[in-house]
């Protein structure tokens, strides 16, 4: 049994491991636990008054993309990875991810909370752009093959076709994503 699978049953035991890159990044992961409302910024909010107006509207687009897509980057774990991989290990390591993931968007929370931000003005930030709407039909695409109930995730090519889908998806999700909110703002 390889890692990629869609057994229910499969991946039960955590011994033997398997995968250890997946069980020391588990560990790596709980290693580096924090919490959103540890992050003191009371100095962050003295500095956000000495701003000028282009970089407070620059913070709040970046925020405004980085929020949301912190539960997308979720979801595609939840929905189009983690039903596909069979060992425990690794799935520990998912079932981490997906936490920092939804910790990730709580920092934006914090921070929306915090600074002198109208929140409906954050969440309208980042809509009705075309490259953000693009991006969200690119990822889509790839996002639906992972979600593909069709998908033969034991043939050679339906392995293929998730792991295309699962970088593509993932790169344009997490490394252009945060380029292109710099870019945005």
């Amino acid at each position: 049994m390889g890692i990629l699978g869609s057994g229910l049953r499969d991946g039960l035991s955590l011994h033997p491991i398997r995968y250890p890159w997946a069980y020391d990044l588990y560990n790596q992961a709980v290693a580096n636990t924090w919490f959103p409302n540890e992050v003191q910024l009371v100095q962050d909010l003295a500095d956000f008054e000495k701003l000028s107006d282009d970089e407070k509207h620059a913070l709040k687009t970046v925020i405004s993309y980085l929020n949301p897509n912190e539960l997308l980057i979720n979801k595609s774990l939840a929905f189009g990875i983690y039903p596909y991989v069979n060992a425990a290990e690794a799935q520990l390591y998912l079932s981490k991810q997906m936490w920092e993931e939804a910790n990730h968007f709580m920092t934006f929370e914090y921070i929306i909370e915090t600074f002198p931000f109208d929140r409906e003005e954050i969440y309208a930030a980042g809509f009705g752009k075309k490259s953000l709407a693009d991006k969200a039909d690119f990822q889509n695409k790839h996002l639906d093959v992972m979600l593909d109930p069709n998908l033969d995730i034991y043939s050679l090519e339906g392995k293929k076709d998730f792991v295309r889908s699962l970088v593509a998806y993932n790169i344009v999700l997490e490394e252009f994503g945060s380029i292109q909110a710099l870019w945005l703002a």
